[in-house]
């Protein structure tokens, strides 16, 4: 039976007698550690970082394997691990009869099904060596056989990496051939040689560091890790064609845990280097391949050097994590605009301070990474599209492509959808289906995950879908780096069309350690493949979209009312524009600290709210902790948020779904975290004291706020110049009651559309009748958000018998459309996943119920002839009960004679200003879905080309 067969339980470290707490170990004199390479100082700091019991270095050293063969580091490794770890060892002989020796007790064929690499691999040339994975008690068998002349600790794909002509068979290994997952150290060296090898076609940067883990075996604390770039392209020295070329920018491994953006990029960089790649090669005279490897931390802390503790058992545990060593999550903490959460890190390197206000810490010292990534990446002209490769857990599809949060123009909107319609072509093309795959997906769906063989088929959808965040995976974020790299070059961002791939089967529980698994790994590989390929190939091609009216012509109703200024905040000066900010100097406290939740009432944390507390954020680290329920509870008793541990998210770390409560304007007194279960969870507490109406955020993020001034009609003068024909100008309420609309009174129309997005004025009669008259001489009329409360206004059709009792206005979590009939016209072209209209971060609304809408009682919608489209709905209360509190039609048609009015109910808001955005604030958000209902909903026809040739028609000329 070879070690990966074996199953060994690990002591219990509370009955261990060679095991030691930190208070334990601090009573023991340095002597006690003998001649080990981990110092008694070393020591203390680990154990009393993570609360666990360890065995001494000392004691291990004096009982361990030791010989001169043996690497200090690969010393380090074999005696202060776990005993069941198998260590990936590098191996040199004497000779080829050592070598033969070895062989016959540990080399193993190709494991015919793919479950896992074999136990051990050998060559003969240039020197007899081996690579194998190995337990303590399997090196000291080894070395008792004589003729080894090296044992190093050799981790990653590449079996020899670390000797003489270690690239003779290739520098990354097929997925078959692979040794295990590709590590920091390998790649490091693999793209250093490339690079050398191949000068005009590779070059390798290291822009920066991450915060770095302890290191157990140099005892650098911290022990930070290169952050670097791969760029791939011919001629790459030149620097004005490099310049001018398009940047395709794949994020691999932003989430260490989540590798196959890793594996699909290093195979890629190797073979188009070499000229191999012929579906890359083709491309790189007019586009750059950069590969970003952006999070270190999370990537080696796998390894025995680097402490990561089983909670409940005090055991090493050898796994990546999602993270870096700042327990932070390494997608959450870019300077994306709109809403800006404080729990977070905002990595803004053109300004950072060197401490953060309420913290002791700064930016430099939490997020070097992320600080790094945008100051590098800021660096490039003409980045076409960045791609942020993730894993994810079971889902309803092999892969789902996540539509950033930024805003897109109309042409942006339609390269960003086309790019994800080639690549679930491309993996159709490639598979034919999911029938091709079927067998190795519920094969790990069972043998990673537990599932149920009886549950089979899984992936039930197939192999490749995509939406919006919310739309594919069911909640939503801001500080994302996709948000942030999306945003237009002017706001600090690159204006790139952004978006992350999520590849299922791809994460395990925190503390579930991650195995290698060939069989599944090589269709995560190709997928992500696939993926680059098409991103790659459309940076090279022309891409138009345009918008054909049918030659009609479509006015909206423009109003400062709806302008958003940060002259308007309690914390600026009057400027830019005519803002209501009284310019003087405000204070705002952030208040901020970590509490450990212990079992029962009397382990509870709290944290009070005054008047002064405008938001309360709580983010809950589980910590491996697997079972029990957490409650947090308002000041009234109420239980607000509960999480039961058995039933959350494997990666709890993700600050986005039950793990994290975000609360504006909490009700004053006590909130309190309580735990009933075993061990103990975390929970960190930011509140944010001001009594202005905005919290500064110079107090809470030491940065200035960002000048901006916004307007969601911005969107109609945005998509003017991508029209074929016809016009959209912006009216005024005063144009509209002077008659603009019509040709004096000879009862023919100036325009054919109009859209209303407001009720400003909506009680002046003469502006509501000169609607009126629009309409009932033919011309259609389009209301979005507040704009529908015109309908208790307007005589005119089915609008007649609404009043304004049959109105409400919404505050939603997220602005879905719920209960849809894609058969209606408004929903043309509009897919099953999609139920997003706009991206709530951006024009700074939250993940609270704060998103407006405005909707029709249904009694009232079907008296007056509405034909719904979709309804919108607003819930409350905790998400394990919800109260559904209202709900009614939101998108739909009226008759109104030779006319129609169309009503969205929620499309356009103005831009929320009431939480923190210190870098500035997008004009409007809208998701492929939305866009393409106001275009439906204008009767147009969107029309999109890829190198002249028209690719995809949306919508019908109505």
């Amino acid at each position: 039976m070879t070690s990966h067969d074996q199953q060994t339980e690990s002591p219990d470290p509370s009955t261990d007698p060679d095991r030691f707490t930190a208070d334990e170990a601090a009573a023991l004199d340095e002597s006690a550690f003998g001649d080990a390479t981990i110092t008694r100082r070393t020591f203390l700091s680990v154990a009393a970082a993570s609360g666990a019991a360890f065995a001494l270095p000392g004691t291990a050293v004096a009982e361990g394997v030791t010989d001169e063969v043996m690497t200090d580091e690969y010393e380090f490794v074999v005696n202060y691990s776990r005993d069941d770890y198998a260590a990936p060892t590098v191996l040199e002989f004497a000779d080829t009869d050592a070598l033969a020796t070895f062989a016959d007790e540990y080399e193993e064929p190709i494991d015919e099904d793919l479950s896992r690499a074999p136990q051990a691999v050998t060559r003969e040339e240039p020197t007899p060596a081996a690579h194998a994975h190995l337990t303590a008690e399997e090196v000291a068998d080894v070395l008792s056989g004589g003729g080894v002349e090296l044992m190093e600790f050799s981790p990653g794909s590449n079996p020899f990496w670390k000797l003489e002509s270690p690239y003779a068979d290739g520098v990354f290994p097929p997925v078959e051939d692979a040794r295990d997952y590709i590590s920091h150290r390998e790649t490091d060296a693999a793209m250093s040689h490339l690079e050398a090898e191949y000068p005009e076609m590779v070059n390798f940067e290291v822009i920066g560091h991450s915060p770095g883990h302890t290191n157990r075996y140099t005892g650098e604390d911290p022990d930070p890790r290169d952050v670097y770039v791969v760029e791939v392209t011919n001629d790459i020295r030149d620097e004005a064609a490099f310049r001018e070329k398009e940047k395709a920018v794949y994020l691999v491994g932003i989430h260490g845990d989540e590798r196959q953006g890793v594996e699909a990029g290093c195979r890629i960089i190797e073979q188009a280097a070499k000229g191999d790649a012929d579906d890359f090669n083709p491309l790189l005279d007019d586009v750059v391949l950069v590969f970003m490897f952006v999070n270190p931390d999370g990537w080696v802390v796998r390894k025995p050097q680097h402490e990561f503790v089983h909670p409940s058992t005090g055991e090493q545990v050898y796994n990546f994590q999602r993270g870096n060593a700042s327990g932070l999550d390494t997608n959450r903490q870019y300077p994306t605009i709109g809403w800006a959460n404080p729990a977070f890190w905002p990595a803004e390197p053109a300004d950072a301070p060197e401490v953060r206000p309420g913290y002791e810490v700064g930016y430099e010292d939490m997020v070097p990474d992320a600080l790094a990534n945008v100051e590098h990446l800021r660096g490039y002209d003409n980045v076409t599209f960045l791609c942020d490769y993730h894993g994810m857990y079971a889902s309803d599809w092999f892969v789902l492509n996540l539509e950033t949060n930024a805003p897109f123009d109309h042409d942006g909107t339609h390269e960003l959808d086309q790019v994800n319609v080639r690549i679930g072509d491309g993996m159709e093309d490639y598979w034919g289906g999911m029938e091709a795959i079927q067998e190795d997906v519920d094969r790990v769906a069972t043998d990673r995950y537990g599932y149920d063989p009886e549950g089979a088929p899984y992936n039930p959808e197939g192999l490749f879908n995509w939406g919006t965040i919310y739309d594919s995976i069911s909640y939503q974020v801001t500080g994302a780096f996709l948000g942030w790299a999306g945003m237009p070059e002017e706001w600090g961002g690159l204006g790139a069309r952004t978006v992350a791939p999520e590849m299922s089967w791809a994460n395990n529980a925190t503390y579930a350690e991650k195995t290698w698994k060939p069989y599944i790994a090589r269709h995560q590989t190709t997928a992500y493949r696939i993926s680059m390929r098409e991103y790659a190939e459309m940076a090279a091609a022309e891409n138009e979209a345009t918008v054909v009216t049918g030659g009609q012509d479509t006015a909206y109703v423009a109003t400062d009312e709806l302008t958003r200024s940060s002259a308007d905040l309690s914390h600026t000066d009057e400027r830019p524009g005519q803002g209501q900010g009284p310019g003087q100097d405000r204070a705002t406290e952030v208040q901020s600290r970590h509490e450990s939740v212990q079992p029962g009432p009397d382990g509870a944390a709290t944290v009070s709210s005054s008047q002064r507390t405008h938001s309360l954020a709580l983010q809950l680290h589980t910590h491996g902790v697997q079972d029990g329920i957490v409650r947090v509870t308002n000041p009234g008793g109420q239980v607000v948020h509960e999480v039961d541990l058995s039933e959350l998210d494997e990666d709890a770390c993700c600050m986005s779904g039950r793990d994290h409560l975000y609360v504006p304007a909490p009700e004053v007194g006590d909130w309190t975290v309580e735990y009933d279960g075993d061990g103990a969870v975390e929970v960190d507490f930011v509140s944010l004291e001001t009594d202005e109406a905005h919290p500064d955020p110079e107090d809470v993020f030491g940065y200035s706020q960002r000048e901006y001034v916004v307007n969601p009609m911005q969107f109609f003068e945005d998509l003017e110049p991508f029209l074929e024909d016809g016009s959209i100008d912006g009216l005024r309420v005063h144009d509209i009651k002077i008659g603009r609309l019509m040709r004096g009174n000879s009862g023919r129309r100036r325009y054919d559309k109009l859209v209303i997005s407001h009720d400003v004025d909506s009680d002046d009669s003469q502006y509501v009748s000169a609607i009126e008259t629009f309409v009932e001489n033919g011309g259609d009329l389009v209301l979005t958000d507040t704009g529908l409360n015109l309908l208790a206004e307007l005589e005119v059709g089915g609008a007649a018998s609404i009043d304004a009792d049959d109105l409400r206005s919404l505050e939603m979590q997220i602005p879905n459309l719920v209960d849809r009939d894609l058969d209606h016209p408004l929903l043309a072209d509009v897919r099953e996943i999609q139920q997003e209209v706009w991206k709530v971060s951006q024009v700074g609304y939250t993940t609270g119920n704060d998103s407006p809408a405005t909707i029709i009682d249904d009694e009232a919608a079907e008296a007056a002839g509405v034909d719904s489209a979709g309804r919108m709905d607003q819930w409350e209360g905790p998400w394990w009960d919800p109260e559904l509190t209202d709900a009614g039609v939101a998108v739909g048609t009226l008759d109104a004679g030779d006319s129609e009015i169309a009503v969205i109910g929620s499309l356009l808001p103005p831009a929320n200003q009431r939480e923190l955005h210190p870098f500035g604030m997008a004009d409007y958000a809208l998701s492929f879905f939305g866009h393409t209902l106001i275009c439906n909903a204008l009767g147009f026809e969107q029309r999109r080309y890829t190198d002249g040739a028209l690719v995809g028609t949306y919508g019908e000329l109505r």
